[in-house]
């Protein structure tokens, strides 16, 4: 049997203290004097000496051996890897590589002296030099060391050589000699004798150069120039040197045009006056003659025309044209225009002449044909008249109109007046016939339709009705029992008998959403339909019976919603997926039932994420209400000027996927900090969840709920808390599902500050002491920039820097994080991954390494006071890997390290997840004046406060470190019961008696940085107090991690006075 010695506190030996087993040592060792060995040393694992080290012997070492300080030894042996300076930076020697570095952590050869490429010299396993090139002989394109000689160097860049150069005899040549190549490589070769007059030229008889002395040539160079489209001279022969013969002669070809590009696709121009059939252009194309373009010919020039000499096309003689004309502009005619076409007109968009605008004629208009007028016709003539032969329009035949007739004068018909519209009169200004004033009929009036009377109406004899009586609410009363006509605020309306209720709406099977819901007898047919109606203070009040809803059904604020019993009513939403009822302040909605229907098959219809209570989301962020009140959210505190908590009692939602309680602080706000509506909260009592695979109750940003008496059954999640949202639970239960509380990361930030330069004491400081759970800061404000202080529920991390290792000298520098940093939280196992062939009697190692092996070898957290997180994994009788557990979490890995899991050198069977490290508020003290270290003068920056944590700061927090205060995702509760959680969503299989299994770790689970305070009790009975200390009922015993650390604190000073 082996027992494990645990040391909570510090523990200090005074005498020799003589291991007799292995000691394994999982944290640092750290050293303050030097280290000195009297007898051989042996490390087989890495090891880093940042102090001088003094050997007397020699010194073996297996793993990496990095050396900070001065070493001094007889010799020294290394069998894995040599570093000089940090991490290698001055001598990098791996023997598994077989390769050394100067100056370069990871040489590519066998040697390479400096770290960038470019400017390093390489040396390869074959004795090859390499000079900025690290794949010598790459750039050669026809290497061949049989035949050519073996390639020695390769130099990438130029060779500057200030003597001599010996050649394949080992010659180094003599004045004037020129290197030349026979079989055996390169010899110097001496110049012969010989005519040394060339040839000379002449440019247009002037020899070349035309300036200086003439020179006589040996080499003739022909180069293609560009003329860029000026100039006529084609041909221009030059000397290299005008002053100095060289023998050489470069002679310019350029042609006429210029060209850009190259090949047949290159285009080419000109940029001087060009003219065809004419030796004196006057334009930049001159033409004399004739031009056929068989494609579309375009004039970008836009001058406009004001007369036949000018604009961007000027034709001095005739235009003809073979297609149509089509202008932006004006036409302009100074002749006769003669239109050709005999095409007849029959509507303003027919005809040889079609004119989309007005015509302006100044003199007659004669046609041989009818006037067809489609828009408006004006005579200008003030002519009366006085029969139908005189005035300014008069007409022999008759005169037909197709739409109204509108006269300044009077109407006088000689015979008949017919009015043919069938039009019918739905008031005073529509029909057939309209009269503004009064009518006078000498003679009977008969109608077809209903006469409805704005006006006062007064029968001076007796009324006889063949038909039924219409009310303002336009019912007839038809097929109603013992109604009767009442009077109601615009008029009557056919009633039932009973007293009106002045603030109660009610609901029936039997009603209608046309009645007025202000009686039993009268009552609307839907939630929807009373909803709609109600004000703030009504109460809808529903009648037993099964309503199917447009919902989403939205509220009024102060608007309740009581059903006869929570059995009794039913609501079944239309639109499955959205949300059922929103609800804003004051609502209050009771004994009801929410379900999501069946199908025609009789398969009952999920609601997957629809909300069977639910905040009003704003426009365009979800479906808002469809029925009732429309309006779009956030729920706001409405005109009482304060918040009241919408309040949910007596309810059981069956809805299958749904969310009973979806409370998202985003929907829930107001202007007014002070109206409470800050808390963007619900209440609620008795409220079952029996909706399989949903979500009993969710708060996401920054909501917040307190709620008695929520049992949920077979969720998925019974409470769910993410984004800041918190709640108070109380006396609830959660029976089977996936998970019980579940609280998930931060929400937005609330408060920003910065770390002070003062401590606790009032002292002015350079930096914070580490392992410390208190901090001074100063600038603590809100988003709107007023002065806050933390409170408990808030949690922060600092973000710190490591510029040029300034702050932390101890780890490589990095820039201000802008993410927390992390701990190893669980090593999974990645699906697929082959875990057989390993031995239970000898695990296999887990080692837990940052991904950047190239910049992190070592593989640990770079953040300071860092610790290794370290895993194991268990192995069954088969050989089988069946889990990883996590053995200590570490601490302090940047956000930016990537963790992967090493189990026996395989990267590719687990993964690591990583959690952020937060630092909980405890308590602070109001915002004081700041002392300010600029200026020495006080109150300089005001904000300030004593924040205390429930955690120990492992690291120094520095001035002017910055941070931001967020509210944590917390759930606290007391009593909460938890029967067979884990075991799923489906009822009929997740009960002990079809074999259902409770998994323990899915009771709670908090993540991200979020809380769970709880105490509950599970199926067996077996009591919790948070994760840390739970009594077991059947074995009557006392455990957990906050138990045993209590116990160790305890006992271990005993264990050590009684050695």
């Amino acid at each position: 049997m082996s027992y494990e010695q645990v040391f909570g506190l510090s523990s200090q030996f005074n005498e020799d203290v003589i291991f007799l087993k292995d000691v394994r040592i999982n944290g640092q060792i750290s050293f303050g004097t030097n280290i000195s060995f009297n007898v051989p040393v042996t490390f087989d694992e890495n090891v880093t000496f940042k102090k001088s080290i003094i050997v007397d012997e020699n010194v073996r070492v297996t793993g990496i051996s990095t050396f900070t300080g001065l070493v001094k030894t007889i010799n020294l042996n290394v069998l894995n890897r040599l570093n000089v300076g940090a991490d290698g930076e001055i001598l990098n020697a791996d023997v598994g590589t077989g390769k050394i570095g100067l100056f370069n952590q990871n040489p590519t050869t066998k040697l390479q002296f400096n770290s960038i490429e470019s400017q390093s010299i390489f040396f390869d396993d074959e004795g090859r030099i390499g000079i900025g090139e690290d794949t010598i002989g790459s750039s050669v394109g026809s290497l061949d060391d049989i035949n050519q000689g073996v390639l020695k160097l390769d130099v990438k860049g130029s060779i500057a050589i200030d003597r001599n150069i010996y050649d394949s005899s080992g010659a180094p040549g003599e004045n004037n000699f020129f290197l030349s190549r026979d079989v055996n490589g390169i010899r110097w070769v001496s110049i012969n004798p010989q005519d040394a007059v060339g040839i000379f030229l002449q440019d247009e008889g002037v020899f070349v150069p035309t300036v200086g002395a003439a020179q006589s040539f040996t080499t003739l160079n022909f180069v293609q120039k560009n003329s860029g489209g000026i100039g006529t001279d084609t041909l221009i022969p030059t000397a290299a040197n005008p002053s100095s013969a060289t023998g050489l002669s470069t002679i310019f070809t350029q042609d006429l045009w210029g060209f850009v590009g190259s090949g047949d696709n290159a285009k080419i121009y000109r940029m001087s006056l060009v003219g065809i059939n004419n030796d004196d252009p006057s334009y930049q194309l001159d033409i004399a003659g004739t031009l056929r373009a068989t494609g579309q010919v375009l004039f970008s020039d836009a001058t406009d025309s004001t007369e036949n000499t000018n604009g961007a096309l000027i034709v001095d003689g005739g235009l003809g044209l073979g297609k149509n004309l089509n202008m932006g502009g004006n036409l302009d005619v100074d002749g006769t225009g003669d239109i050709k076409s005999t095409d007849d007109s029959s509507s303003n968009g027919t005809g040889a002449l079609v004119v989309a605008g007005g015509v302006g004629i100044g003199n007659n208009l004669n046609m041989g044909g009818n006037l067809d007028v489609d828009g408006t016709g004006k005579i200008g003539s003030s002519d009366s008249s006085t029969s139908n032969t005189t005035g300014a329009l008069t007409v022999g035949g008759g005169l037909g109109l197709g739409e109204n007739l509108n006269m300044g004068g009077n109407i006088d018909v000689d015979g008949t007046g017919k009015i043919g519209s069938a039009d019918q009169s739905s008031s005073n200004t529509t029909g057939a016939l309209t009269v503004g004033g009064g009518l006078g009929l000498g003679k009977n009036l008969n109608m077809g339709g209903n006469l409805d009377v704005d006006g006062s109406g007064r029968i001076g004899s007796t009324l006889e009705l063949d038909g039924a009586l219409q009310d303002v609410n336009d019912s007839t009363g038809t097929g109603k029992t013992d109604y009767r006509l009442s009077t109601v605020g615009t008029g009557v309306s056919w009633r039932p008998p009973g007293v009106q209720t002045k603030k109660t709406i009610w609901v029936s099977k039997n009603g209608s959403d046309l009645n007025s819901g202000l009686l039993e007898g009268d009552a609307k047919a839907s939630l929807g339909g009373a909803a709609a109606v109600a004000q703030e203070g009504d109460t809808i009040k529903i009648r037993p019976g099964k309503y199917l809803e447009n919902n989403p059904v939205g509220l009024r604020t102060d608007v309740s919603v009581t059903g006869e019993d929570l059995r009794l009513v039913t609501i079944v939403p239309e639109n499955k997926n959205d949300d059922v009822i929103h609800v804003r302040r004051g609502c209050l909605v009771e004994n009801l039932s929410f379900a999501g229907g069946v199908s025609g098959s009789g398969v009952e219809i999920g609601c997957d994420g629809a909300g069977a209570v639910a905040f009003p989301p704003t426009s365009g962020d979800g479906q808002g209400a469809r029925s009732g009140y429309t309006e779009p959210g956030p729920a706001t505190e409405g005109s009482s000027g304060r918040w009241r908590s919408p309040y949910i009692r007596n309810c059981t939602n069956f809805m299958t996927g749904s969310i009973g309680m979806k409370i998202n602080g985003d929907h829930a706000t107001s202007s007014d900090p002070d109206s409470g509506s800050d808390l963007k909260s619900m209440v609620c009592d008795s409220f079952t969840q029996y909706n399989e695979a949903g979500i009993g109750v969710s708060l996401t940003n920054d909501s917040y709920a307190q709620l008695v008496s929520i049992f949920t059954i077979n969720c998925d999640i019974a409470i769910y808390a993410d984004t800041g949202g918190q709640c108070d639970l109380t006396n609830s239960n959660s029976s089977f599902g996936n998970f019980g509380l579940v609280a998930v990361g931060l929400g937005a930030t609330q408060y920003t500050g910065f770390a002070s330069n003062t401590n606790s004491a009032g002292e002015i400081i350079t930096e914070n002491a580490s392992e410390i759970d208190t901090i001074v800061a100063y600038g603590v404000t809100d988003t709107d920039g007023d002065d806050q202080r933390p409170f408990d529920g808030q949690a922060l991390y600092f973000k710190i820097n490591n510029v040029g290792q300034q702050n932390y000298p101890t780890v490589p520098a990095f820039d201000r994080i802008e993410a927390p940093m992390k701990e190893l939280s669980a090593i999974n196992i990645i699906p697929g991954s082959d875990l057989t062939g390993y031995s239970a009697l000898n695990p296999p190692s887990v080692t837990i390494l940052d991904g950047d092996t190239v910049n992190n070898p070592g593989g640990g957290p770079l953040g300071p006071q860092g610790i290794v997180a370290e895993g194991s994994a268990t192995v069954d009788e088969t050989g089988t890997i069946t889990e990883f557990n996590v053995i200590a979490s570490g601490r302090n890995y940047l956000p930016t390290q990537n963790l992967i899991v090493d189990v026996d050198g395989d990267t590719g069977i687990a993964t690591a997840v990583t959690e952020p490290i937060f630092y909980t508020v405890f308590q602070a003290t109001p915002n004081t004046g700041y002392y300010n270290k600029l200026t020495e003068s006080d109150p300089g920056i005001v904000g300030i406060t004593t924040i205390t944590f429930n955690e120990f700061i492992p690291y120094p927090v520095f001035p002017d470190d910055p941070f931001t205060l967020q509210r944590i995702s917390r759930i606290l509760t007391s009593s909460h019961s938890f029967e067979y959680v884990g075991t799923g969503t489906d009822i009929n299989r997740s009960t002990p008696l079809v074999g259902g299994v409770p998994i323990k770790e899915n009771e709670v689970v908090a993540s991200q940085g979020a809380q769970i305070p709880f105490t509950s009790t599970d199926q067996k009975g077996n009591f919790d107090i948070g994760e840390g200390l739970q009594i077991d009922q059947t074995t009557s015993t006392i455990r957990g991690r906050d138990f045993s650390r209590a116990i160790q604190v305890e006992v271990t000073p005993l264990i050590l006075a009684l050695r």
